[in-house]
């Protein structure tokens, strides 16, 4: 992976660039149509800088995919309620696309994990089988079949479910697992990681079988030690990166496991964490890293070398309150969760050179 500093003039602007976005020429203008901010006048880092993101667009609810029933002049002479049901997508979590261009996430507050289908308009709603109940659906990831993998750390469990969200199995009973957060998927190898907080430790399963294969980390200070783990991200080349949220770190590792690295620390400069949740690979091999506390995103080199940061505290497009997951896709497009806005936000990367 290639070390690519973005510009030496961006950091001296962390302040400007995580409170402002820029906004169109006509923002001050009603249309009658739509009053959402033009997606290309959202860019980071701002002008004359060349931009590295821009925001595309935000989910927040089902009728921002399922289409409106429009209310009929019965309805209206007679008083009869808006027939659209408004379903807030409360608190998501993990996030995750798959082969279908279909978003997949978590929601903490309903229970459920939201399956949108923005070119068929439809919303499916996974929330269990087999008399299993989702309670806190909090990890999504997926394999190359589609299949949906989904962590319950109230359950202290994973759960597997196929592509039409059909119940397929559940694992970490026999291991003992406490409380997994985040999970990948190394498709070369056939691994499953999942992170448990609570043990501190990195589970690794066979991603076909659901056989359980080995572990790494243990509670400690030391190099690959962890002190409440709860984000990672496989890269191509298979090295592995963990978000140590007790130590406001991230570490690096080899595939088999050994430690590579280690960066970030507590603080409020740029390139120091707080509270570091999920983390994600773009295709330069950049590091995305989410921090709740700062309510942005800060993208690092491969070396741990801050790039830019992204967000600030807010409701905007491109703010956030209390960001979790983040999932990029092929084509570098970026998928946070944005907890208490209760939204997925959706970014493209723009490239680093």
């Amino acid at each position: 992976m290639k070390n690519r500093i973005f510009s030496a003039r961006l950091l001296p602007l962390v302040l400007v660039l995580l409170a402002t976005a820029v906004q169109p020429a006509s923002a001050g203008k009603k249309d009658a149509k739509s009053t959402t901010v033009q997606p290309e006048s959202l860019v980071w880092p701002l002008p004359p800088d060349k931009p590295r993101v821009r925001f595309l667009r935000q989910y927040s609810n089902n009728l921002d995919i399922e289409p409106r029933k429009k209310r009929s002049w019965v309805d209206k002479m007679v008083g009869n309620a808006d027939p659209n049901h408004l379903e807030l997508f409360a608190k998501p979590a993990g996030v995750a696309i798959d082969s279908h261009g279909r978003l997949i996430f978590a929601s903490l507050q309903n229970s459920v994990v939201y399956i949108l289908d923005p070119e068929a308009h439809k919303v499916m709603r996974l929330q269990g089988g087999h008399g299993i109940v989702l309670q806190t659906p909090l990890g999504v990831t997926l394999d190359n079949h589609d299949n949906i993998f989904v962590s319950d750390p109230l359950q202290h469990l994973v759960f597997k479910f196929d592509k039409d969200g059909n119940l397929l199995s559940s694992l970490g009973a026999t291991e003992g697992m406490k409380n997994p957060t985040f999970m990948a998927i190394d498709e070369a190898r056939r691994r499953l990681y999942i992170v448990d907080s609570h043990l501190h430790q990195v589970l690794i399963y066979n991603v076909d079988t659901l056989q359980f294969m080995d572990k790494f980390g243990q509670r400690g200070e030391k190099k690959g030690e962890f002190n409440f783990p709860v984000g990672i991200a496989i890269a191509k080349d298979g090295t592995i990166a963990v978000t140590d949220t007790g130590s406001c770190s991230v570490q690096l590792f080899t595939p088999d496991f050994k430690f590579i690295r280690r960066f970030g620390q507590r603080g409020t400069r740029p390139g120091e964490l707080t509270r570091p949740k999920a983390v994600a690979f773009d295709n330069e091999g950049h590091l995305w890293v989410v921090d709740a506390a700062f309510n942005n995103v800060q993208i690092f080199s491969d070396k741990g070398v801050v790039l830019m940061p992204l967000g600030a505290f807010g409701n905007t497009p491109g703010a956030f309150n209390l960001p979790l997951g983040i999932y990029i896709d092929g084509t570098d497009k970026v998928y946070i969760s944005d907890q208490l806005n209760h939204r997925v936000q959706i970014f493209q990367f723009l490239g680093g050179n």
